[in-house]
């Protein structure tokens, strides 16, 4: 996954950081790295453009969760418009216009809205966005494959409830996904920040219906998956999307949260599953085809308390190395009182099966605190949400602190750090990617999402420019973007 661009610090800045933290270069010269990678490179590029020549336009205001997908051919995009308004468009590989396809839905929430797009075994499209908090399922699913006329506003489970209310009306973090032989998965948050269960239905194409458990290989449990809304105390579940490693197996990380605070994070677990429903830990021992809770401990990788220092979603990250081994990278406090500061760790499988079966090494020597006990939430400040991955000698992690991207090269036997150095064109996206379609004066940067498919050699991204990350309900841009809208643009890159 590559992440999205961040504008450098600006004195127009309406956000400014609130974080004393500080993270330097080190040995930052091409010397310095054992096997560099080599650059992105555009090989194609399409404005996405109706049959009219009408260019469509994405919400600009601020930061959203948007989508692509490329299937049989053709390439779909999810977004938001200008207006707000839930869209969805394909063009398909013999056809030079696009086809927009608005769902009516309309934004009305921070960035912490989203997009998610995937498609089942019949090759039917399956559309889930987040368009406000609290909000009920939105989904939409086409009749007849290719056809984004036939996309139809539909229900999941809706007999499904909690206390005589239907899980699907309270719905957040939306995500589809796919496994073995294509099976579709939806995953989402039932309640809210600290108390929540985590929910993931599957699809029976045959039947086109969406279900709870599997008769026919007796997978039972395959709700409320992270169990945390009446446990004492509450805890909420913020696990990736499983991810199919070197290995062909799926792996996972999560982290709990015990209320509203950022700083209310704890633990780093992982687990990993050959089909998605029996999932072991690193030690080879069966968790749970049923749940997770939080009091189980056998998925723990580091055992880090409340307050610790851990952040979800941008603070921490799952890669892998050359032999295939999973690598977590993440970022917690470190030290005591006054000498407590935020840092960099890895955790890499020890071998053995004493203790969690993992071994965590600090790879960072960072000065100052990033300040989540005050809830100060930015991606500028810090964001380690990329995995690592193997170039060379070395393992690589980008990350990003106080608006300036980093690429931390860690010697892959040792971990010992190798260099520090900025994000240079060998890792970060091509100039033409990055350039803005406006005149300097908008509050706005490049946005990217990348297709499930990409990889650390080729990639298919959508790209769009939008405003800063906003929380808390706070959808009044209180600055300058520009009201038309943003161009979307799909790119192929390869290296």
């Amino acid at each position: 996954m590559i992440a999205a661009a961040v504008a450098p610090a600006t004195a127009a800045d309406p956000t400014p950081t609130r974080s004393d933290l500080a993270c330097s270069y080190y040995r930052s010269t091409a010397a310095a790295i054992q096997a560099a990678p080599k650059p992105w490179r555009v090989t194609s590029s399409d404005v996405v453009t109706d049959a009219a020549g009408h260019q469509a336009r994405a919400w600009a205001g601020y930061a959203t969760h948007q989508a692509i997908a490329d299937h049989a051919g053709a390439t779909y995009i999810g977004y938001f418009d200008a207006n707000r308004v839930l869209t969805v468009a394909k063009r398909g590989a013999n056809e030079t216009a696009w086809t927009v396809h608005p769902l009516g839905a309309t934004l009305q929430h921070d960035s912490h809205s989203s997009v998610t797009l995937a498609f089942d075994t019949n090759g039917n499209l399956h559309v889930v966005a987040r368009i406000k908090y609290s909000d009920k399922l939105r989904y939409w699913v086409t009749t007849r494959p290719g056809d984004l006329s036939t996309l139809t506003a539909a229900s999941m489970i809706p007999s499904w409830t909690d206390n005589g209310t239907p899980f699907e009306n309270w719905v957040s973090y939306p995500e589809l996904y796919t496994g073995v032989g294509g099976q579709l998965f939806f995953r989402y948050a039932h309640g809210q920040p600290g108390a929540s269960y985590t929910i993931v239905y599957q699809f029976d194409a045959a039947k086109r219906v969406w279900e709870l458990s599997n008769p026919g290989t007796g997978y039972q449990g395959l709700a409320k998956v992270w169990a945390g809304w009446y446990t004492n105390p509450t805890w909420s579940v913020y696990p990736t999307v499983p991810q199919k490693g070197p290995d062909g197996r799926y792996h996972m990380i999560w982290t709990w949260r015990g209320d509203g605070s950022a700083d209310s994070n704890s633990q780093v677990d992982y687990a990993v599953s050959d089909d998605l429903h029996v999932w072991k830990n690193i030690k080879g021992e069966v968790i749970s085809n049923t749940s997770f809770t939080y009091n189980d401990l056998r998925p723990v990788v580091d055992n880090i308390p409340k307050g610790g220092g851990l952040l979800n979603d941008s603070g921490m990250a799952l890669g892998f190395d050359a032999s295939g081994r999973p690598v977590i990278s993440y970022f917690k406090h470190a030290g005591t009182g006054a000498d407590m500061t935020t840092q960099l760790f890895i955790a890499r499988p020890s071998g053995t099966n004493t203790g969690t079966g993992w071994t965590i090494q600090q790879v960072s020597a960072w000065t100052g605190k990033y300040d989540l006990a005050n809830n100060v939430v930015d991606a500028g400040v810090l964001n380690a949400n990329e995995g690592a991955r193997q170039v060379g000698a070395d393992l690589v992690i980008p990350y990003l602190c106080q608006q300036k991207g980093h690429t931390l090269y860690l010697d892959a036997s040792t971990g010992k750090v190798v260099a520090d150095v900025p994000a240079t064109a060998d890792t970060s996206l091509p100039a033409q990617v990055l350039s803005s379609a406006f005149a300097p004066g908008y509050f706005i940067w490049p946005q990217t999402v990348t297709t499930e498919e990409s990889t650390a050699s080729s990639t298919r991204l959508l790209k769009w420019e939008a405003g800063p990350w906003v929380v808390d309900g706070d959808i009044v841009p209180h600055w300058s973007y520009p009201v038309g809208g943003s161009p979307l643009t799909v790119y192929t890159l390869a290296r």
